[in-house]
């Protein structure tokens, strides 16, 4: 038995799967699903969150963090 070996044009030109074009026992939109997931609303959301959430002020923090230390520090110095 001989073994073929494929020639370099194998990866010539790549192509897009289409979501319904089967990839190893599923569609190629559910891998994408099961993968990403909700990934664009997820990030959406985090992105509303984080511009209507208080901001933060080093002068009340509670916890003693570096950061926190040190802008109190910078705020002290002016």
């Amino acid at each position: 038995m001989t073994l073929k070996i494929r020639g370099p044009r194998r990866f010539e030109s790549p192509g897009v799967l289409r979501g319904d074009a089967p990839f190893l026992g599923a569609t190629v939109a559910e891998w994408d699903r099961a993968i990403l997931g909700n990934m664009e609303k997820t990030l959406a959301e985090i992105k509303l969150r984080t511009t209507n959430a208080p901001k933060r002020d080093a002068s009340k923090a509670v916890t003693s963090d570096l950061a926190s230390s040190v802008s109190k520090r910078l705020a002290g110095i002016k």
